[in-house]
């Protein structure tokens, strides 16, 4: 279970945080990561993420089951790169919990995602 996930979990544990659900928003990011092997990392748009693929052309990608997102990793002529992005099954987890708990959902960065993220909001 993800960090955002287990602060709304926290906040709906009373009985009368029922009537203030409606309030809560879950935090879901259209944008990935990508961890450079010097410990630094930039945040990356859908196109980035695109070209960066397109570039390197991963050969496996990881599913990580704790932050429901997948990664990729490739090598650049100085370092090792790690990728993270959100994928469709990274955003239907959300938007499912987001139901299941009866709140909403806030994008951060929306339009910077890939153009079928739309597809399940």
């Amino acid at each position: 279970m993800d960090w955002g996930l287990r602060n709304i979990l926290l906040l709906m544990e009373h009985e009368d945080n029922d009537n203030y659900r409606y309030k809560l928003l879950y935090g879901v990011h259209f944008y990935g990561v990508d961890f450079r092997g010097d410990g630094h990392f930039d945040a990356i748009v859908g196109h980035q993420y695109i070209d960066t693929m397109k570039s390197v052309k991963p050969s496996q990608f990881v599913w990580h089951l704790k932050a429901s997102e997948l990664s990729f990793e490739y090598r650049d002529n100085k370092q090792m790169h790690k990728v993270f992005y959100p994928s469709l099954r990274f955003l239907q987890k959300r938007v499912e919990a987001a139901e299941k708990f009866k709140i909403g959902i806030a994008v951060w960065e929306i339009g910077q995602g890939l153009d079928y993220f739309y597809d399940l909001l």
